[in-house]
């Protein structure tokens, strides 16, 4: 039994009666509510800075009516409500599926923000299976390995070696030494620190890959067949006991970009491990969250890179930040994507998946109060009194053509509402593309006002 809804859906929602098992679907979606609390269920975050904190939850309810059936008080009219995530998640036989609104066009974005290739055949990508779900976990799992690589460094780390041996290396044992060495003294005992590749994050990934290839998705993930063998060679072993080691793993600067496939890699394990286990007589079920506001925010930032003039710089400074808002590194700040002109900041996007069709006159009717104040702590933080900058919020539906505001105490300070409006492509990767030139056609018009 499956209640399948659509990701970002908090208004009109899935109406259940009785008849429809609405029972069930509300204890599982108590249930997921209370493994997120817990961090039994992880939501998969796909950028390494997401401080996976205060998770919105991806599924809830409202109970409108009630009933009376055989002498007891029934649900009559439960209504189901989405947040911006996709995924599934099952309790007791009852599958909670969240699809991502808009179909195909959604196969383009996430093609286009993380560098793989997913198929556009079908009119909306569905969930609906267990294979289906490792199909989309193992392409995401593609795309963040091929990413740490390609940003990061192999991990590396110094092993403690302790080893009697003929030559002299590190410093003497010396109560080893002479226990083990007393009648030979061609041989030292002696312990040294040796660089290996032998550590948590490579364990973890030859593992993974093995077990992908046994859920059927070796064509997805076959590429990484030499990187596996090159890694065992190095004495890699893919035999990671514990899952729960996987949070322990310290990042430095140049391992810093393995924490996405680390942290979905700790999924899908954790997945496999329930699978194998026996839970009131049926199997555990493959559970997993994506938060689509994180893709959208990818795909916008790479979209500017792309399309924007040379003279201006894209780039998000969440990577790698240390801008704080209070000396004493208190209050940090981290805006969506900065754009630079001349090594100073002209705009700044805050990309929003949220249903912003106007700027407003109030939050009621506009941008929500909480984005206001953020983008103008942005503004106050990164811009000069003396100079323009812009700061920019970013939907993915219709908006007024043109919906700039200046800021009354300081006019050299402006914000508005740009968006790019993928609704209206109806699931037509062709429409989404004049949506694009439209959308980084604005923004240039906007950027030529600054400087």
């Amino acid at each position: 039994m499956s209640l399948i809804l659509h990701d970002s859906d908090i208004t009109t929602g899935q109406c259940l009666g009785y008849y429809d098992q609405s029972a069930g679907y509300m204890s599982a979606v108590d249930e997921l509510h209370k493994q997120i609390q817990n961090g039994s269920l992880e939501v998969v975050c796909l950028q390494s800075y997401n401080p996976k904190i205060n998770l919105e939850h991806p599924v809830w309810y409202e109970v409108k009516s009630y009933d009376e059936k055989r002498g007891y008080q029934v649900v009559d009219n439960c209504q189901f409500y989405s947040s911006h995530y996709i995924g599934r998640f099952t309790y007791n036989g009852y599958s909670i599926i969240i699809n991502p609104r808009f179909g195909r066009v959604f196969s383009y974005l996430i093609s286009y923000a993380t560098n793989l290739y997913l198929p556009l055949g079908s009119s909306e990508l569905s969930y609906n299976t267990k294979s289906n779900a490792y199909w989309l976990i193992a392409l995401l799992w593609k795309a963040l390995l091929n990413r740490a690589l390609t940003t990061g460094q192999i991990p590396k780390q110094y092993k403690v070696i302790r080893k009697n041996q003929k030559h002299f290396r590190g410093h003497l044992c010396i109560s080893k030494h002479i226990h083990t060495n007393l009648t030979d003294a061609t041989r030292f005992y002696c312990e040294y620190k040796k660089l290996s590749m032998d550590n948590l994050i490579n364990r973890t990934i030859r593992t993974v890959y093995s077990k992908l290839k046994i859920k059927g998705v070796s064509t997805i993930v076959g590429e990484f067949e030499a990187y596996d063998k090159f890694l065992e060679s190095m004495g890699v072993m893919a035999n990671l006991n514990d899952v729960q080691e996987i949070g322990n793993v310290r990042y430095t600067r140049l391992t810093e970009p393995y924490k996405p496939v680390m942290e979905l890699s700790k999924t899908i394990l954790s997945n496999l491990r329930a699978e194998s286990e026996s839970q009131n007589g049926k199997m555990s079920e493959v559970s997993y969250f994506i938060d689509i506001a994180e893709l959208w925010e990818m795909y916008l930032l790479k979209l500017l890179q792309n399309n924007l003039p040379s003279e201006y710089v894209v780039y998000s400074p969440n990577v790698n930040s240390n801008a704080h808002l209070l000396e004493g590194n208190m209050r940090e700040i981290r805006p969506d994507i900065m754009i630079e002109r001349d090594g100073r900041v002209v705009m700044i996007i805050d990309a929003k998946y949220k249903n912003y069709n106007q700027f407003g006159r109030t939050s009621q009717y506009g941008i929500q109060r909480e984005d206001l104040y953020q983008m103008t702590t942005y503004l106050y933080h990164y811009g000069n009194e003396n100079q323009p900058i812009m700061g920019i919020f970013t939907s993915p539906v219709a908006c007024a053509g043109n919906d700039i505001h200046t800021f009354s105490e300081n006019r050299n300070h402006r914000i508005g509402l740009v968006n790019l409006n993928i609704e209206s492509a109806e699931d037509n990767v062709e429409k989404l593309h004049e949506s694009e030139a439209e959308y980084i056609s604005k923004l240039i018009n906007l950027l030529r006002t600054i400087c």
